[in-house]
């Protein structure tokens, strides 16, 4: 599987004060509503074209993967959150390697439930994405494990980067309940 000891699966590095304080933050707060004006703005002007994408899949029967690949290949490379942007929560918390830790075990958590949950197994359930930003104490490594032990795995279609992001999938099957018994 991954070498969950590598340095790229780590945490990320915890960037100076000085950077986060005076250049970082302001930053997020000028360019970032920019940034989300041109994010929507990319994202209408491809869902314009999905229509016709569509067309061509429904008539050529492998085109999904292509098709798939081609939207991660435009939209999914920018991030709806971008690793320069600084939240206030990411100033205060910076190495806070236990904060992190909780953060992934909750959010695994509460989409495993959702997931095994579901009634009728909806795909999107079982997709999950999450950006460095929500990982970046505890590394992708600790992420991915934690996520394994609740029958996550990495996507097989769509990439992951430990240092930018991870995209799961749940295999379907509920856990074993060792509680009962």
């Amino acid at each position: 599987m991954h070498d969950y000891d590598d340095p790229a699966w780590g945490p990320l590095p915890v960037r100076p004060a000085a950077l986060r304080w005076l250049l970082l933050l302001p930053l997020t707060l000028v360019f970032l509503p920019l940034w989300w004006v041109m994010w929507v703005f990319l994202a209408i002007c491809l869902y314009c074209v999905a229509p016709v994408v569509e067309l061509i899949v429904y008539m050529v029967p492998r085109a999904e993967n292509g098709a798939i690949r081609m939207l991660d290949a435009t939209l999914g490379r920018i991030p709806f959150v971008p690793l320069w942007c600084v939240t206030p929560v990411a100033l205060v918390r910076e190495g806070d390697t236990v904060y992190y830790q909780a953060r992934v075990d909750r959010r695994i958590e509460k989409q495993t439930r959702r997931v095994e949950t579901s009634r009728y197994r909806r795909e999107y359930h079982r997709d999950l994405e999450l950006g460095a930003h929500y990982f970046r104490g505890a590394g992708a490594g600790y992420t991915l494990r934690v996520a394994s032990e609740q029958g996550w795995n990495l996507r097989p279609v769509l990439r992951s980067h430990p240092r930018r992001r991870l995209r799961l999938r749940h295999n379907g099957r509920p856990r074993p309940d060792f509680r009962a018994g």
